[in-house]
């Protein structure tokens, strides 16, 4: 795999996880333009609300269609050559990379998500699943750092190229 090809697939899931990012936190936009209604402490207008709903929602969808034609445009400019490859070493490092993303992203949100604990005597199981879910993550991004060999190989067979 070339480093265009890379970058190019490294774009497509930022624009993924950008669009994910926008449907999660459009109920958090509705609250703020809520909170500041009550701030001021008159109504804004429902046609106000779908503006600002709707501006967000064609910002973020702008954006992802833009970075999408930015990955087109670097795979159309990518060279075909096999010489230009990615090592074994470099490939090995991506994972890694990615590993320590989900680690960071899991240890930043597990105390947060840990928080039910001492408020309430019974654990409800729609509780647990946020804690479980960072967990699996962490472990996922652990087992990327260390045994980023394992998935080299595993991302190998699965191309066909062993």
């Amino acid at each position: 795999m070339i480093t265009q090809q890379v970058t190019a697939i490294a774009l497509r899931i930022f624009s993924i996880w950008l669009l994910i990012q926008l449907i999660l936190n459009l109920p958090s936009f509705v609250l703020l333009f809520t909170s500041v209604a009550q701030y001021q402490q008159h109504e804004i207008p429902m046609g106000a609300y779908a503006g600002l709903i709707g501006a967000i929602i064609l910002a973020g969808l702008i954006a992802v269609f833009l970075i999408n034609k930015a990955a087109n445009s670097v795979l159309s400019r990518a060279k075909s050559n096999f010489e230009a490859t990615l090592s074994s070493d470099s490939q090995k490092v991506l994972f890694q990379l990615a590993g320590l993303y989900f680690v960071v992203n899991a240890l930043a949100y597990l105390p947060r998500s840990l928080s039910f604990i001492p408020n309430t005597v019974e654990i409800a199981s729609s509780s647990i699943l946020w804690p479980a879910g960072l967990v699996f993550q962490l472990a996922i991004g652990l087992w990327l750092v260390s045994a980023s060999t394992f998935w080299h190989n595993l991302f190998n067979k699965l191309r066909g190229r062993v």
